[in-house]
Order: structure tokens, then sequence, then C-alpha cells
């Protein structure tokens, strides 16, 4: 770490139960926080409904009330948490579980707020016009599927955007039986997004000891498992680790603000086919060769998260950041090489040249990214298009 200052904040307030059998110290956990009667959300999925089968025995012999809700759509609207404020009512519900990522803890998040006032403070607090109040208890029991803001205070739903610290989940679980193998894809993307979080936030000027600590935790985990846990999905320790990356990586992200590989990815995201960690792979060497340019000071810090101590140790100050850049080039190709339909090049996604001159203008609105300059954001999706890895 360059930073010299001594005054910095940090916040993070999820407690976390990690490993073989961490599921069944939830309902301990939950009595702790005086919820006995939790409402569990899920997607409807193959993978969700068996992991509803593991949660159920975890709870059996608990004497808590479990309920279950597993019809949370890929893109959900206000009027799905409209009825499940009604059935939390009716039931006497009095915490919530997010079983899975994604638009599942989006839903979670925004039902939480509603459910601890009204709907109407939906609105309200996205607006800015109400403050936002102590929330019922929310556990995240998550997997390898992730979008990058489970463990923030973000929530997207429909036009809606809840941006506020009190609703990112009091408590996460991971556990090698509700994190399953993943396709390939799925994982691969997952874990490049998640490493692409914590790479950024190397060069964010806010970056602190700790942001640091939680970066270069979810960089090392990545590049050690993501690879092994493509050849051999079955390894329930690789899985795991690739899921706490996620939490790492999201922390930092959370206290910073992400960068511009994040936002275009995702920007991009919405005008493809292409799920966003894949092209955060494809974008992100060349992100690392501008701030090379810049000749930013964090290329050593960075070398010792992605190529680990003995890179570190063996490479002189000034080739930090392309040795760096390197690593990360040999992940990217040894990933493309063992995760089907992997694009090649941002060419590949369905995405025609002219269709890069609206993406500068659209990453900055993605939810907690920064802004810079429209002449760095186009360099960096020309440089993309030229590129075929």
């Amino acid at each position: 770490m360059d930073k010299s200052s001594s005054s910095y904040s940090f916040y993070s307030p999820t407690k976390i139960l990690s490993g073989n059998k961490a599921l069944e110290n939830l309902p301990v956990e939950l009595a702790g926080m005086d919820a006995g009667r939790p409402l569990v959300l899920a997607a409807a999925t193959p993978s969700a409904l068996r992991m509803e089968k593991v949660m159920a025995a975890a709870f059996a012999d608990s004497g808590l009330e479990l309920g279950i809700y597993s019809g949370i759509a890929p893109v959900p609207d206000r009027k799905l948490v409209r009825d499940l404020y009604r059935l939390f009512r009716d039931q006497g519900y009095d915490s919530l579980i997010a079983l899975g990522g994604g638009p599942v803890l989006d839903v979670a998040k925004a039902l939480n707020v509603a459910v601890s006032g009204k709907p109407e403070d939906l609105e309200d607090i996205a607006a800015g016009g109400a403050a936002m109040k102590k929330l019922r208890p929310l556990t995240a029991v998550t997997g390898l599927d992730v979008s990058g803001y489970e463990f923030t205070r973000y929530a997207v739903l429909d036009s809606l955007l809840l941006s506020s610290p009190a609703v990112i989940p009091d408590l996460l679980v991971v556990d090698p039986r509700t994190a399953p193998a993943e396709d390939r894809q799925t994982t691969a993307a997952a874990a490049l997004l998640t490493l692409t979080q914590a790479v950024e936030s190397f060069f964010h000027p806010g970056r602190n000891h700790l942001t640091a600590a939680y970066a270069y935790g979810a960089s090392r985990f990545v590049m050690d498992n993501l690879a092994a846990s493509l050849k051999n999905p079955a390894d329930r320790k690789r899985r795991v680790a690739l899921a706490n990356a996620a939490f790492f990586a999201q922390t930092a992200f959370d206290n910073l603000a992400g960068g511009m590989t994040f936002a275009l990815a995702t920007a991009m995201s919405r005008r493809c086919a292409v799920k966003p960690g894949l092209l955060m792979g494809l974008l992100l060497p060349h992100g690392l060769l501008l701030e090379m340019n810049r000749e930013s000071p964090a290329g050593r810090d960075l070398l010792l998260a992605v190529g680990g101590p003995e890179a570190y140790a063996g490479t002189a100050a000034e080739m930090g950041l392309r040795k760096a850049v390197d690593r990360v080039v040999e992940l990217l190709l040894e990933i493309q090489s063992l995760t089907p339909g992997f694009p090649r090049s941002i060419r590949d996604v369905g995405l025609t040249r002219s269709d890069l001159d609206d993406l500068p203008a659209a990453a900055p609105a993605v939810p907690g990214t920064g802004a810079w300059s429209a002449e760095d954001l186009r360099y960096l999706l020309d440089k993309a298009w030229e590129t075929r890895f």
C-alpha cells in the first residue's frame, strides 16, 4: 500500500459462517437475532430446489418454523415485492433468508425495506425522500453464481435503485452443499467478475489498508482456485473458496466504487446475451494496461495479489504492473480453453462497432461505479475490439 493517510473509513456489517455444515449453525444465529420464523426466498430452478431440501433438513430439529417461496424470476418486479409483503405479513414471518444471489437478493433487500416499514417506503427511499429504518434480519445463502451486488448497499428492481448500507445482509452462509457445481461458463463468469472488482479496487484513489486486504484475499482465491474448479467442478473446497472470494471483492467494491472494466462490461451485457463476467475477462487486461500507461503506483500491490509472493519477490518494482497484466492474461487464456462458449473478443458477442459509441455514456450509470472520461472509456473499448485472445 502506498497510501500514507492515517484516516480512512471502512464498513462491513456482515457476519460470515463458511465451511462444512455451516448451514446447521443458521438456526442458532437466527435465534440470536430474535428471529424464529424466517421466510426463504429462492429462484424456481432445479439447483434452488435441491438447496431448499438441504435448508429444510438443516432446520429440521431447530424448532424454528420455515417458510419457502421459490418463485423469484430472473427479472423480478415491484408487484412481486408487494405480493411477498402480504405473504410475510399474513403468515407472521419475522426475518428473511435469500437462497441464491442476483435477483433473489435484490428482491430480499427490497422486501426487507417493505416489511420493516411499508411498501411505499421503497419509492420514497429510492427518491431520497425518506430515511432508512432498522431492517429485519436478512441472511444470504449464496453459491457461485453472483451478480457483484449481493453483499453491497445496492439493489435494483425494475427501474428502482436502492442504495443504503442498511440493506447489506446481516449474515452470510457459505456451505459446500449450497454452493453447488455450476456449468463452467457460469463459474468462470462469476469468478472473473469477482477478480475484476478486486483488481480495480487497487487503483481507486480512496483505497486503504482494509480494502487492499479484502481485494488481496479475493484475488488470491480466484487465481488459486478458478482453473482447478473448472477442471474438477466436484471439488467442494474450491467452490467454497470462490464463494468467499465474491464476498471479499464485493466488500472492497462497496467501500470504494467500481472501475471502468466493471462498468463497461455491465453496460455491455445489457445489450447482448453474454454474462458480464465473461466480458470483464476480455476487458480487464486492457484496463490494466491503461493503468500501466499512467504509471500507477499500485502495480506492486496488484502483482502480489495476482502473482503471489514468489513473483512479487522476484520482480523489480517498475515491472510489477507489467507482470501482473501478464498473469491475468495467462489466467484468461487458461479459462477460455476450459470454458465452452467463452468469446475470444468483444467482437464475438453480438455487438457492432457502432454499438461502442453509446457505451461510454451508459457505463457511469451502472450502480456503484465511478465516473471517468469518455476518452478513457472509448480507448478501452477500441483496444478490446482490436484484440482477440
